[in-house]
């Protein structure tokens, strides 16, 4: 029964693969803010008049996983006040067809069938007979009556409503395609909601556009890897992966994580009893039957098994040697209950070897197989069929004695293991490549389907393909784009899951490099994925490997066209976030930066505000550690974090609450940029490599260090360029951070002052003026700085500038101190201090 159950949960819970490109809607529902929701308007322009018996069908699937699903579905107006609505009943868990005020039908629905695949859906009006029916999959739900006269005009809203008298922002978080308006019989519009982008929606047989607001787009979401977290660890770090709540772990040294799909949350729980050490070359897998992660360590024929009540692990591994086993391959076997490890390389040698842990009695055995040959191999991909019986190895690296020094070679067999008697059966033999490549540990089978990760092994900055591939034939297709993959042998890793009920790929890489850190990169695919187009002119990154050649081509040829347009361009506005500075540098886009002035912001590598992944735990983290490293260059101790943040928790608590949320703080970090949060002298620093991220706080602390005796005018364009956006972390309070800011804005309004007093007005009226405004930033009473602003404003003409200057300071100074102020406005034009 249990085996029985494995394969179920594993095989059954489905595939589904389409033999087109996936393409459709996906709406915002009740997971956003009601103004974020996702409405397609159908009939933006001229409604549908209803001469005839008109249906209007589309293809539904409720998205799953989420926790709110009651709203509209559709809702179809006429110009005779009256609704006919799809509505679903979350309470019920029904379908409801209602006109007017009537529910005339409901269907409970097949949770299975609803949620996991595509379902017809169909709305007939009938202005003959003044009827209105809906049908399910061709199977009737409901009909009544309808005022339909011939000639009766309609609306047609999905999902989010904001028609007047009919508005209405309820609805279920789903996915629509194929969208068909028919009139007697003939087909008049036709929408497959196939776009990549953009909010207007085609219509591929009448020319009527439609209009969607705040659309997710099916189909890139089958075409693009999207990186779901990156985050870095101590040692060698195992995965594995649980497909029934679809969790991947993360085994370190010292702590599980834990990276559920379902709501994309990092969760770390350091062991209470670990595994001493965690030797390169371990592997984790995972029984969904027992619910238990095992880790295992084939030198020592050791396996460890966690458990989440005590958070321990019931085995230790002692060795320190190199693993004999690298990249090799493993499978759990529902048939008899054990751990199959295939193949390996280590010393020199790759592996053929067969080896097998019985979980019941804890015993290993070399098993002998027979059949066609198995050449010893590493770097190949391992899956088990639907049925569970048979292991299929595919591809690889090795040789035929095993002997790294005689005939290395790829190997692109597909074999067929036999787990009942040992037996190897070549199935096929993939046509040689133009260009080698080997494969991520996993292959996962779909029917008669295989789907794999390939990557070439000529240099470390790879790349990852997704293929599709036939157990039967031989050949494959890539599928979707590539992901990056830094590839150095045995410090790399690469494995792809299977997540049925989000129904999406999962790709995990991990490179451990020189000073024992390990990238930990998760990345998901929709399932199943599209073959590789080209989505937008913007996508170059990750591109397949056959594209690569004219894509450089194309990028040099609209380089120098870019070039060209550049020399005829006038000058573009600049980023709203920026102050025009004399002499200041151009400005760059927000990436990969930090902005500490001002309102605290955060930019990913692509340009995103990322701001709202700091939680304020995480904002307070690490604002803690970055002002303590840039401010003095020493760091924050340990004992100073937990009791600044967690002063009401046993040190204990305290320590587990640190490393739980270090580890987020550093997966947020490598969105934005490369960097490093470390230990040094046992204090906690912040390292950015290679100058990846802009952050303005550390360039300030260098400016200010080198701040010449008297500054000059490079200096202070500088400084303004740095503080432009405002005092420092303007609108961020901690009683800690008091006097950082206070020292900041001193530093800032004694540079500038010293400057300002010394230079020349007649010379220097626009820069002046603009630097009293950057103080005034800083110290909004500052009595120097109005009286410079204003002088500065009057010799440039601009008399009621300075007047409005004048008097918005006044205002500020009677709310701050309850009195007028002393100075009148000749008084200030007249007095620079």
């Amino acid at each position: 029964m249990r085996t029985h159950l494995f394969i179920i949960i594993l095989f059954v819970v489905s595939w589904q693969t389409g033999a087109g490109q996936s393409h459709g809607l996906e709406f915002s529902s009740h997971e956003v803010v009601a103004e974020k929701r996702t409405s397609l308007d159908l009939t933006p322009g001229d409604p549908v008049c209803v001469q005839g018996v008109t249906e209007l069908s589309f293809d539904l699937m409720l998205k799953p996983g989420m926790e709110t699903y009651f709203g509209y579905i559709v809702r179809v107006l006429t110009t005779r006040h009256q609704n006919i609505d799809l509505v679903y009943n979350q309470r019920l868990a029904t379908f409801h067809f209602v006109i007017g005020e009537t529910i005339t039908g409901g269907l409970p629905v097949d949770s299975l069938r609803t949620f996991g695949g595509w379902n017809r859906c169909r709305i007939r009006l009938d202005p003959g007979r003044n009827e209105a029916s809906f049908y399910y999959n061709d199977k009737p739900v409901g009909s009544g009556h309808a005022d339909l006269p011939s000639g009766t005009c309609t609306r047609i809203y999905f999902g989010s409503n904001p028609f007047e008298g009919f508005q209405t922002r309820d609805l279920p978080p789903m996915r629509i395609r194929d969208i068909r308006v028919a009139e007697s019989g003939k087909e008049t519009h036709f929408y497959p909601l196939s776009e990549n982008e953009g909010t207007q929606v085609a219509d591929q047989r009448g020319g009527r556009a439609a209009k969607v607001a705040n659309p997710v787009w099916i189909k890139p979401k089958h075409q693009r890897w999207r990186e779901a977290r990156s985050f870095t660890t101590t040692g060698s770090p195992a995965v594995a992966f649980d497909p029934v709540q679809e969790v991947l772990f993360i085994v370190s040294e010292d702590s599980l994580f834990r990276f559920s799909f379902r709501g994309d949350s990092l969760r770390g729980d350091p062991y209470t009893r670990g595994m001493g050490l965690l030797p390169a070359g371990n592997q984790a897998l995972y029984d969904p039957v027992r619910r238990r992660l095992f880790d295992i360590y084939i030198d020592e024929k050791k396996v460890a098994a966690y458990d989440p009540e005590t958070r321990s692990w019931n085995n230790n591994f002692v060795s320190t040697e190199l693993t004999e086993y690298w990249q090799a391959n493993k499978f759990l076997s529902p048939h008899d209950s054990s751990i199959y490890i295939v193949g390996g390389y280590g010393q020199l040698h790759y592996k053929n070897l067969i080896q097998r842990y019985h979980i019941p009695t804890g015993r290993w055995t070399a098993e002998t197989s027979s059949g066609d040959v198995f050449m010893p191999r590493y770097m190949a991909a391992l899956g088990l069929n639907a049925a569970g019986d048979t292991a299929y190895v595919l591809g690889g690296y090795g040789s035929s004695t095993g002997d790294q020094a005689i005939n290395p070679r790829y190997n692109y067999e597909l074999l067929a293991f036999s787990i009942r008697d040992r037996r190897f059966q070549l199935r096929h033999r993939l046509p040689e490549p133009a260009r080698q490549f080997c494969f991520a540990n996993s292959l996962l089978t779909d029917g008669r389907d295989y789907y794999a990760l390939i990557y070439p092994t000529d240099r470390f900055n790879s790349s990852l393909q997704l293929i599709r591939g036939s157990l039967d034939t031989p050949g494959y297709q890539l599928m979707g784009d590539s992901l990056p993959y830094s590839f150095y042998d045995i410090r790399s890793f690469a494995d792809l899951y299977y997540a049925p009920l989000s129904r999406q790929l999962v790709a995990v890489t991990l490179y451990h490099d020189k000073n024992e850190i390990t990238q930990v990169k998760i990345y998901t695919l929709a399932f199943p994925p599209n073959t590789f187009e080209a989505i937008t002119p913007a996508a170059t990154r990750n591109i397949p490997w056959r594209l690569i050649g004219g894509g450089v081509v194309l990028l040099l040829a609209l380089g120098g066209i870019g070039f060209l347009l550049r020399k005829k361009r006038p000058a573009q506005p600049r980023h709203p976030h920026e102050s025009p500075v004399a002499d200041e540098p151009a400005p760059v886009p927000d990436t990969s930066a930090i902005w500490c002035f001002g309102q605290f912001e955060a930019f990913d590598r692509d340009g995103n505000d990322v701001a709202k992944l700091f939680t304020p735990l995480l904002r307070e983290l690490f604002l803690l550690i970055t002002v303590r490293t840039f401010r003095d260059g020493r760091g924050i101790a340990p004992e100073e974090l937990y009791e600044l943040l967690w002063s009401d928790k046993p040190l204990k608590d305290a320590k587990n609450n640190f490393s739980v949320n270090i580890v987020k703080l550093k997966g947020v970090l490598e969105k934005i940029g490369d960097c490093v949060i470390s230990k040094d002298s046992g204090r906690w620093k912040l390292e950015i490599l290679h100058g990846s991220i802009r952050l303005d706080y550390a360039a300030f602390t260098a400016l200010i260090a080198a701040r010449p005796a008297v500054p000059d005018k490079t200096f202070v364009s500088q400084l303004l360029t740095i503080v432009r956006r405002g005092s420092f972390l303007r609108t961020t309070h901690y009683e800690w951070l008091d006097d950082v800011k206070f020292d900041v804005s001193a530093a800032v309004i004694d540079a500038l002052l010293q400057f300002i007093s010394a230079a020349d007005l007649q010379s220097e009226a626009e820069f002046i003026v603009r630097i009293a405004g950057v103080i005034l930033q800083f110290d909004n009473l500052s009595e120097e700085a109005l009286g410079f602003k204003c002088k500065g404003l009057i010799h440039l003409g601009r008399h009621s500038l300075a007047r409005d200057a004048y008097e918005k300071f006044v205002k500020e100074y009677r709310e701050s101190y309850g009195q007028d102020f002393h100075r009148t406005f000749a008084d200030i034009t007249q007095h620079a201090g």
